[in-house]
């Protein structure tokens, strides 16, 4: 199960990071958008660190998206 989980927030983070970039946004802005710091971003999209279920509705609300975008296959 754990790499399975693992590999769901892999998915998570290409997906956000994708996001992130196509929208033109910069980690710096984006962090100050989400209220955490450009260094969680980065360690976000890195696989190094993993979104909580709040801050990922979070980010959905922010670029206005559906959560379950996140979720999809890159």
């Amino acid at each position: 199960m754990k790499n399975k989980d693992t590999n769901y927030h892999n998915i998570i983070a290409q997906n956000l990071k994708k996001l992130r970039v196509s929208s033109k946004l910069s980690q710096e802005k984006f962090a100050e958008k989400l209220n955490c710091s450009r260094e969680f971003i980065s360690r976000v999209e890195n696989f190094h660190e993993r979104l909580s279920l709040n801050m990922l509705l979070q980010i959905a609300e922010i670029f206005k998206v559906n959560p379950s975008i996140f979720f999809k296959q890159p």
